[in-house]
């Protein structure tokens, strides 16, 4: 039996963009700090020139610079991201966060369909939920995630323990549920680049919903005052996009609500006849 609450969430992917820094001092503050070394890395499509953060043996993270804007754009995964995380906030507390993910493992008989079942009951009907790995025999281990990946919001639960690069753990009962968060804009970005763990699954509705009840525990829920719609900003919107015609119509003496009942009367017709 799969009892949820109590749990320790933990980052497993962060990525930061840092301005009016120096990307290899950047990258010697972090390595110094995680208490390993810098190595070159190689060339990507963005970033003519990137470095490795390499600690023991597996790269913690690796960091590149836009050449045309001089941003600095570092990306770490894996288990050491919980310290890595938490170095780069002490150094470098200025960023943002376009990615960060955060992870929680399960070692019971039954935690896949536990976990499944979860996220089926409190995601709601909007979001979308399916296999993204289900193969034919069952020690390769199963893959299922709900969300849009690419999306906000990316939730997956799978098999860890069945992983070819794991097997050698012999946790044949390990699952792991992580939630992969893309936030869009600049606002969510900035506030991402303090949040806990615990406060990334309130990035969105679902998210939330799924999250407490896995934590059995409140969880914030982000909402930035930029999305709170209201009347008045819908108003300055449209007095605002469609600011020459409506000038016009004055001009023209036109009036405002006459016009528009007129418009809304000739597309309700239109409705009604198909």
């Amino acid at each position: 039996m799969v009892i949820f609450g109590g749990l320790v969430m933990k980052f497993d992917a962060y990525a930061a963009t840092i301005r009016d820094q120096d990307m290899k001092s950047v990258a010697v503050c972090l390595a110094d700090s995680l208490g390993g070394i810098v190595s070159k890395g190689k060339p990507m499509r963005r970033y003519s020139e990137t470095l490795n953060i390499d600690t023991g043996q597996r790269m913690a993270a690796w960091i590149g610079v836009q050449q045309d804007t001089g941003l600095i754009y570092l990306e770490g995964k894996g288990e050491t991201t919980p310290e890595l995380v938490k170095v780069l906030r002490e150094h470098y507390p200025v960023h943002t966060t376009p990615r960060i993910d955060v992870a929680e493992d399960f070692n019971d008989p039954g935690a896949f369909n536990a976990l499944q079942d979860l996220i089926r009951k409190h995601k709601g009907p909007r979001v979308k939920g399916g296999y993204v790995a289900l193969p034919d025999d069952v020690e390769d281990g199963k893959t299922w995630a709900a969300g849009v990946r690419g999306g906000v919001a990316y939730l997956r639960v799978y098999e860890a323990g069945k992983h070819p690069d794991r097997l050698h753990l012999q946790l044949p009962y390990w699952v792991r549920a992580e939630v992969e968060m893309r936030p869009h804009y600049a606002k969510d970005k900035e506030a991402a680049a303090t949040m806990s763990p615990l406060d990334v699954w309130g990035l969105t509705a679902w998210t939330h919903n799924v999250g407490q009840a896995l934590t059995q525990v409140p969880i914030n829920r982000y909402e930035p005052e930029i999305r709170k719609y209201s009347h008045d900003k819908t108003t300055y919107y449209i007095a605002n996009t469609f600011r020459r015609h409506l000038e016009e119509m004055l001009a023209n003496g036109e009036h405002f609500e006459a016009t528009f009942r007129d418009c809304w009367r000739d597309a309700d017709k239109l409705n009604r006849r198909h």
